[in-house]
Order: structure tokens, then C-alpha cells, then sequence
């Protein structure tokens, strides 16, 4: 997978942690899927990746760091349940329920982290300017 650009290691810490789960979770929904399919999704993260990566030499600036900060995330996880939704069979539904889920929660609990590091970002630079 291709490296993203990010504002400190703990953004990258968590990030990655968030995509390794992402992937596990890609993994399962495609052990009885065709061949090839989890490679599939993987090109899918390389095009996330890239858009994050480019977004930065385009106009990252204060008023939208946020939105670029949970661009990864975001976009990931409605990529995912498209994904998910394609692979969706009579076989493989409870299976693919529980990825969709899986998908949401850790979307949701790093979208809520991203947050409070800002947050923290936010307060350690007006202590500085003290």
C-alpha cells in the first residue's frame, strides 16, 4: 500500500491501524469470492491513498485540514461497503453483515480519535503562543 502523507505520528499511527483492520476485514469477506478479489480492493486503497496524497499539493490549507484528515477513513469505509455489497450472496451474508459492521464501528471510533487529536493539536499550539 502506498505511504499517505500525515500530520504527525500519531495520525499515521492510527491511520494504519485503521487500514490493517480494514484489510483484515476485506480478507474474510473474500476467502470464498472469486480470485483475484481482495487484490481488487486493494487498488481501490492505492486511489484513496493517492487522492489523500494529492490533496495536499492542491489546497490543503486550516479551513479544510479536517475534511483531509478524515478523507482516509471516509472514503475507505464507503469504499468498503460498496465492495461489500458486491460480494453480497445468499452464502455469504451473515458473513459480509458482520464485515459491514466491523467496517462502521472502527470507521467511527477513528473518525472520533482523528477528532481529539486535533483537538489536542489545537490546544498544544495556543500553549505555545502563550
Amino acid at each position: 500500500m502506498e505511504k499517505f502523507k500525515h500530520i504527525n505520528a500519531k495520525h499515521e499511527d492510527m491511520v494504519t491501524n485503521y487500514l490493517i483492520y480494514i484489510q483484515k476485514q476485506v480478507y474474510v469477506a473474500t476467502e470464498t469470492a472469486d480470485s483475484g478479489k481482495y487484490d481488487d480492493f486493494q487498488e481501490l486503497l492505492e486511489d484513496i491513498m493517492m487522492y489523500h496524497n494529492d490533496f495536499v499539493g492542491i489546497g490543503l490549507n486550516d479551513d479544510n485540514l479536517e475534511e483531509w484528515m478524515f478523507a482516509i477513513p471516509n472514503l475507505t469505509m464507503f469504499t468498503s461497503l460498496g465492495f461489500f455489497a458486491g460480494l453480497r450472496n445468499e452464502e455469504n451474508d451473515d458473513i459480509i453483515e458482520r464485515c459491514v459492521q466491523n467496517v462502521y464501528t472502527s470507521t467511527m471510533e477513528v473518525v472520533g480519535s482523528l477528532s481529539d487529536l486535533i483537538k489536542d493539536e489545537a490546544e498544544i499550539k495556543k500553549m505555545e503562543q502563550c
